[in-house]
């Protein structure tokens, strides 16, 4: 006897193929029974590891896999970026290389991930950044046209500036390079990962000068707070991140970044017919505050969003609330060290870090693995649980993922 075939009566528009995009498509096409359509609206056919932008800008060879082979046949893939969006009508502008057309759903999921927040003084022009592909490449050939003993400055001392200076750093010797943080260099980590970090850097041959805040960039130097300067050709920006502006311009209730708010359940809570996921959204953690952007809160929350979405198309009740428990952070400082840095479940850098090969390996495992995990919930659907409040076991690399 012939299976079973079932007409789709649910569409499902995702918007953006990131970690947590892609992670909710491959999830909800293969647990929906065929209940479910799902369309992907990505900007570019390949899919980019946003884990790995900053070895790409220094010239390393990192891989781009194409939505087809990652998503599977059961994902439709449009390419083109959703420009419009009207929750309540059910209607998502797309722009594409085959023009600007009109997509209808039922629900809609945000995955549009973030980008660096506009540079809060003046002089914005000046620096670049590695938020995204374009950023990316863009930094790329700016270095690429740096003279030997030309001065280089990362701002900003969170995850993405420490990988970022410490990638430029061992890729270009011959460049001056210096990071500037308003905070203590490493202020994140416990004592003895924050002195590793600050050790690491002077080996790398990085000037670190903390607790300075810039007012203003200029196209060979930036201006601090306590009047001083330092000397920069190039600026790399990373300063923070923000949502893009769909989501506030839809009219959906956003946080001061853009981030959509949602409930416990990822949905909007002005429009229940939109989720957000990973960067997009601003769901609040148990302990207060949004949950960290990262790729440990992208790829469940991707995943949570298919179960919810799969609940409510085959009637089979609520998938419950979202729940996270971070377990540890993985950083690397040039490609020849890391650290992996334990936390609580909040997201609070505590216990022993690693910096050794343990570490190292951790982060290889990250960056690669994330993709694999997108993968293998598209062979296994449902393979993929995360931890939270010790009812789950986790078996995904976004365990310690930054």
């Amino acid at each position: 006897m012939e299976p079973l075939q079932h007409t789709p009566s649910t569409h499902v528009l995702i918007v953006g193929a990131g970690f947590a995009g892609a992670m909710t498509a491959v999830r909800l096409a293969g647990r929906s029974g065929g209940r479910v359509h799902v369309t992907v609206v990505n900007p570019r056919p390949q899919f980019v590891n946003r884990l790995r932008l900053h070895q790409q800008a220094v010239g390393r060879a990192v891989p781009a896999p194409h939505l087809r082979d990652l998503l599977g046949p059961d994902v439709t893939i449009l390419e083109g970026t959703v420009t419009g969006l009207d929750p309540d009508a059910g209607r998502a502008t797309v722009s594409g290389p085959d023009g600007t057309h009109t997509l209808g759903f039922d629900h809609v999921v945000l995955a549009t991930g973030s980008v660096t927040q506009p540079v809060p003084v003046p002089g914005g022009e000046h620096t670049h950044a590695v938020a995204s592909l374009e950023a990316s490449d863009r930094l790329g050939a700016a270095l690429g046209d740096l003279p030997a003993g030309a001065d280089v400055a990362v701002v900003g001392g969170g995850f993405t500036g420490l990988e970022t200076v410490g990638e430029l750093a061992e890729a270009r010797p011959d460049l001056a390079v210096r990071l500037v943080t308003s905070g203590e260099v490493g202020g994140w980590f416990t004592d003895r990962a924050a002195a590793f970090v600050r050790t690491r850097l002077d080996r790398l041959g990085v000037e670190a000068v903390g607790g300075a805040r810039v007012r203003a960039v200029e196209h060979d130097r930036l201006h601090l707070d306590d009047g001083g300067e330092v000397s920069s050709d190039l600026t790399v920006w990373c300063g923070g991140f923000a949502a893009p502006p769909l989501a506030r311009e839809a009219g959906l209730a956003v946080d001061d970044a853009g981030a959509v708010r949602t409930d416990a359940g990822l949905r909007s809570v002005s429009h229940p017919q939109v989720l957000a996921v990973g960067d997009a959204g601003h769901t609040e953690a148990p302990a207060g505050g949004r949950y960290s952007m990262s790729c440990q809160f992208a790829l469940p929350s991707g995943a949570h969003a298919a179960d919810v979405l799969r609940a409510e198309a085959l009637g089979t009740g609520s998938a419950g609330p979202f729940d996270l428990g971070f377990v540890g952070r993985t950083v690397s400082l040039g490609s020849q060290a890391a650290v992996l840095q334990p936390t609580t479940r909040d997201d609070v850098a505590t216990g022993r870090a690693l910096t050794g090969p343990v570490a190292r390996a951790a982060k290889r495992f990250q960056v690669r693995g994330v993709v694999s995990a997108i993968g293998l919930s598209r062979r296994v659907p449902g393979a993929i649980r995360w931890g939270g409040s010790g009812h789950r076991a986790d078996t995904t690399p976004a365990r310690m993922a930054g």
